[in-house]
């Protein structure tokens, strides 16, 4: 299993959420009432999509360097 550094995007919404998203995989975005609550979201979404794209013999990003796990927040 590879490991990615993504860049994240968080953003306060006007219903007091945060919204969470990675710009590097399309349509990967997640909501939270806190910060790290939308960031664990994220995670979670990230890990479905990329275990998707193993099933399916997909890419899942192709410019993202591997990095070791310690440095993935």
């Amino acid at each position: 299993m590879h490991t990615y550094h993504l860049a994240v995007q968080i953003e306060k919404l006007e219903e007091g959420l945060y919204l969470a998203s990675c710009p590097t995989i399309q349509g990967c975005h997640a909501e939270g009432h806190t910060i790290g609550q939308a960031l664990d979201n994220l995670r979670s979404v990230i890990q479905v999509i990329y275990e998707l794209c193993q099933e399916q013999g997909l890419p899942f990003i192709t410019d993202a360097p591997d990095i070791p796990l310690e440095s993935v927040v």
